[in-house]
């Protein structure tokens, strides 16, 4: 058996539509399936990202934590140039605060950070070595 992949991601949302409507701006293509609660976006990677309201888990989990959540979401893309034109996109996307200015890092990374409009914290960013497919499938520097 293959060791289990990351494949289905959902986001507890205070506000369905407002995160939809941040992932629709990025240019997410929302999949036919999608339903008014619980919103999904099929990655051209494989990935979905689900969007369901934050009240269906809080009676069994608890309250959704505020601040720094302890992961954050990324997109890796294929150049340094794609993190600078990501970065100029967003200033015009609702509910996006940039946090930083795209950076070169000492360890062969060009990115920045910005929170969504539910507070989840997004890296961008480009690791020399590394590929993206036009799909966005990611192979790591050094793996495999």
């Amino acid at each position: 058996m293959a060791a289990p992949q990351l494949n289905f991601l959902t986001l507890a949302c205070a506000d369905v539509e407002r995160m939809a409507e941040f992932l629709r701006a990025l240019g997410w293509a929302e999949d036919a399936e999608s339903e008014r609660a619980h919103r999904l976006f099929q990655g051209t990677n494989g990935i979905v990202v689900a969007l369901y309201g934050a009240h269906h888990y809080e009676p069994h989990f608890g309250p959704r934590a505020g601040g720094f959540r302890g992961f954050t979401l990324g997109l890796n893309l294929a150049s340094a140039e794609e993190v600078d034109s990501v970065y100029e996109m967003l200033h015009g996307v609702d509910g996006a605060e940039l946090l930083e200015e795209p950076f070169d890092s000492p360890h062969g990374f060009r990115g920045f950070s910005l929170r969504d409009p539910e507070g989840n914290i997004w890296d961008v960013a480009w690791k020399r070595g590394s590929t993206v497919t036009p799909d966005g499938d990611l192979t790591w520097s050094g793996a495999g």
